[in-house]
């Protein structure tokens, strides 16, 4: 559950703890007090867009974070796959926000991309406020809401495979019965690109070897003359004596002092070594230098052409070997598809068939399956409408078939209702009023409570435009929901739910050094009697609210 909420330098508030407990708790506290901007703080932490004018005027920088423990195994789970470490189910969420419009997201100390802490973060809140029930007036949300209840999530990642599939092969049939001019147009483009690359047959490594070769053919001149230089001075001299000529005349020399000089075979064995090796030398350069013609600027020219042409090819297909070859295999695979289009399109033909049956069979299992969930939401979720003073309601989930397969499945959800007796079934979008929304949000939820594993749920001003019967059953139903293990915390205008809540905090905002900030606490039982009297009465609080105030709370919390 989220333990403490602390708040630096957001709007008003200057520096704040708000310590949450379990349970229901009610945040109060007069218009304008500071109660939104708690709800935009946690909405920070769940990685939500960070304005600069959420930060206090005259400061550069703003924090927020929000300490949980007790978090449940499954959630420790799914930070762990994600990478986030904890420590015995505990997690600090930290935001920081700087008025050059920066954001850094920190989980337990660490940095972290912003859609992995607004990933962790929906598995542990979720926030319902106006919004929140404004979004059931929209029908595509209402597939969610269905398919949440149904549990169907293995069959639609099914479905979502072979919808993928199919898509992708209507593509492919799409592609090959373009236009026959714009086909005709395509193959002779392919041809000729193909056959510009096969033209050359560029091979791996090739250019770097040519621009040695070219380098090597570039300086013939010099480098036959030293090689000339090096082999005669070495091996073979028709002026004079080589390395290996003295050499040799060195080895009969000593072959003449064996009887004189007792190392003279050793040395003659060195000497011989010696003039092998530089023999290899000698033939080496010489074989290195060697450029197979008798004119080295032709050779050059080829080179020159050669480079000029695998250039060419790098500038239209590729930055190298590999991507042109690649171009050509793609271009090639094209090609084949084009000119085989008719029997291929017939085998495409053939395979989308398969899949739409498949596709056809998966829809079915979730259409039944969403068909027998809505019956069972349909009940539960009119079993809480009635609680809360909505006697009269009759509440339908739609489930009706679509002409094609759309990506949700093959069927359209909507939810209608009809809030007084005799009148038809409408969508929500024409019948509702902001206060039955809220309600029927609520309803939602708990009808969700068994399935729903968000560890801590924040309902802001659910009481709006509710009669003050109605509020105290939604106060009762919120308590409900916290009774099952979840933690509640509720901003509220209405003294009925105010007394029905476990923890109280109170929002004021006063002035300090000719600066106004906002500040929260939790208020003892006869501050509560004040500020639900203060709620029931306004500004004066008269003996009559108090009294009143004192009866809810009585009549609400347990001794």
């Amino acid at each position: 559950m989220l333990k403490e909420l602390s708040i630096h330098n957001i709007a008003i508030i200057k520096d704040e703890q708000v310590p949450l407990g379990d349970g229901l708790t009610v945040l109060t506290g007069e218009t304008g007090a500071g109660k939104s901007i708690i709800i935009d703080s946690v909405g920070l932490i769940m990685g939500e867009r960070a304005s600069r004018e959420l930060i206090r005027g005259g400061t550069s920088k703003a924090m927020v974070s929000a300490l949980f423990d007790g978090v449940s195994d499954d959630v420790c789970r799914f930070a762990e796959e994600l990478g986030v470490e904890h420590e015995d189910g505990t997690f600090l969420f930290q935001r920081d926000i700087t008025d050059k419009g920066g954001s850094t997201a920190r989980i337990n100390g660490r940095t972290v991309p912003l859609s992995l802490m607004r990933e962790i973060a929906a598995k542990l809140i979720s926030i319902h406020g106006q919004h929140a029930s404004e979004s059931l007036l929209n029908e595509e949300t209402h597939i969610r809401f269905l398919d949440a209840f149904a549990d169907v999530t293995a069959e639609k990642e099914e479905y979502a495979k072979l919808y993928a599939e199919m898509l992708a092969i209507g593509k492919r049939i799409a592609a090959i019965a373009h236009d026959e001019q714009e086909k005709a147009r395509t193959i002779e483009q392919l041809k000729f690109q193909i056959k510009d690359i096969d033209a050359v047959n560029p091979r791996e490594n090739e250019e770097e070897d040519l621009k040695t070769k070219r380098t090597k053919f570039q300086n013939a001149e010099k480098i036959s003359k030293h090689a000339k230089l090096i082999y005669r001075a070495l091996y073979q001299n028709e002026k004079g004596f080589s390395a290996c000529d003295l050499i040799d005349k060195a080895i009969e020399a000593l072959e003449a002092l064996d009887d004189v000089i007792k190392e003279a075979p050793s040395f003659t064995e060195t000497l011989t070594d010696f003039r092998y090796r530089i023999e290899d030398i000698a033939e080496t350069i010489r074989h290195e230098c060697d450029f197979g013609v008798k004119n080295p600027s032709e050779l050059l020219d080829k080179i020159e052409e050669r480079l000029d042409n695998l250039a060419r090819l790098r500038k239209k297909y590729g930055a190298d070997v590999a991507e042109i070859r690649e171009y050509r295999a793609r271009a090639a695979a094209k090609l084949h598809d084009l000119e085989c289009s008719e029997e291929l399109a017939e085998d495409l033909e053939n395979e989308r068939r398969a899949v739409r049956e498949k596709l056809k069979a998966t829809a079915a299992v979730i259409t039944k399956k969403r068909k027998n969930a809505a019956k069972m939401l349909e009940e539960k979720i009119t079993s809480e409408l009635v609680f809360l003073d909505m006697e009269k309601v009759r509440f339908h989930i739609e489930v009706a078939q679509l002409s094609d397969f759309a990506s949700d499945g093959i069927d359209k959800v909507a939810f209608l209702v009809s809030a007084n007796p005799g009148e038809p079934l409408l969508p929500l979008s024409k019948v509702a009023s902001g206060g039955e929304l809220s309600r029927m949000m609520l309803a939602l939820r708990c009808a969700f409570a068994d399935k729903e594993r968000t560890e801590t749920l924040i309902f802001d001003e659910i009481d709006t435009g509710i009669s003050g019967r109605t509020s105290h059953r939604i106060g009762v139903k919120l308590r409900e929901v916290a009774s099952t293990g979840t933690q509640v915390i509720c901003v509220t205008h209405s003294p009925q739910i105010a007394a029905v809540a476990e923890t109280h905090l109170f929002v004021r905002k006063h002035e300090v050094d000719g600066r106004t900030e906002s500040s929260v606490r939790e208020l003892l039982r006869h501050e509560r009697e004040e500020e639900i009297a203060r709620i029931i009465g306004g500004a004066e609080i008269t003996e009559q609210t108090l009294a009143t105030a004192k009866e809810l709370l009585d009549a609400n919390i347990e001794p």
